[in-house]
């Protein structure tokens, strides 16, 4: 199977850097389109309804701000990052929608060994409730 869209799911940790440089190497060798997608999990209606997540506390709109912090993650890569996907709200119900937007066929996740991980993974959760592809690579604490 070939895949024509990977995307790197990423939070604002060290630890992406790895996963990121993982996906450009897959993406290279499949030669696909590469994009990292960050979802804010902490938005809600509430904070919706009244704007509150647009914008940090410093005036700078999230989006370039949430772009600017994965720089560092990204100035290794020999690969071109085609967009950074950026959602707010429920982790899998952000995934799900840019999969359905942009065409993606394969997602790639980072997994934590640790007790906490284990016992709350978001990344179990979305291979349990994703119908798509998906690399889960483990990260070592």
């Amino acid at each position: 199977m070939s895949y024509k869209h990977i995307v790197v799911a990423t939070d604002l940790s060290d630890d992406g850097k790895r996963l990121v440089e993982k996906g450009a190497l897959l993406a290279e060798a499949l030669q696909a389109k590469l994009s990292l997608i960050y979802v804010d999990v902490h938005y809600d209606t509430y904070h919706a309804a009244i704007g509150f997540s647009e914008r940090s506390y410093d005036g700078v709109p999230l989006e370039e701000k949430i772009k600017k912090e994965l720089e560092p993650t990204t100035q290794n890569v020999n690969y071109p990052i085609a967009e950074v996907i950026i959602g707010r709200g429920g982790f899998v119900v952000e995934l799900e929608q840019a999969v359905a937007e942009k065409g993606i066929d394969l997602l790639v996740f980072g997994h934590h060994h640790d007790l906490w991980s284990n016992l709350f993974s978001s990344t179990r959760n979305a291979i349990n409730q994703l119908n798509i592809d998906v690399l889960v690579i483990p990260i070592k604490s």
